[in-house]
């Protein structure tokens, strides 16, 4: 075989390796945070979004960790998420879970005022699983 070719296979086989440790997916991050217990690369990850795909973000990162019973790490990007995007319909719709389904993780993380700062529960009524 030619040189060309032996490029071109090890390319095949060594790029998507390097691409993903540079840019890991936010399921290999979310894995990774649940077995560190550290959000830092998620909210990494997140914050090298634009503002417009953040919600997306946000909202896929906390259903993976939600999915995998992480509650308490879900829980704290959904505060961030209502922090920094409190009037995404999807942020309520956390919000709402997070009260609702893990009300003792809630009030660890949600204090009684930042719940009356960023709740918007006829917002979340009006909400599914995907804002």
């Amino acid at each position: 075989m030619s040189a060309l070719i032996w490029a071109g296979v090890i390319a095949l086989v060594v790029l998507p390796m390097v691409w993903s440790r540079l840019f890991p997916s936010m399921v290999t991050l979310a894995r990774q945070a649940a077995k560190t217990g550290d959000l830092e690369p998620i909210r990494t990850a997140l914050n090298k979004k634009s503002p417009a795909a953040q919600p997306t973000a946000y909202n896929q990162a906390i259903r993976l960790l939600w999915d995998r019973h992480e509650r308490q790490l879900a829980l704290q990007l959904v505060r961030e998420f209502a922090e920094r995007h409190g009037d995404a319909r999807i942020a309520q719709y956390w919000l709402q879970q997070a009260l609702t389904v893990e009300p003792a993780i809630s009030r660890q993380v949600l204090s009684s005022e930042f719940v009356t700062q960023h709740y918007q529960p006829e917002v979340a009524a009006s909400c599914g699983p995907v804002g």
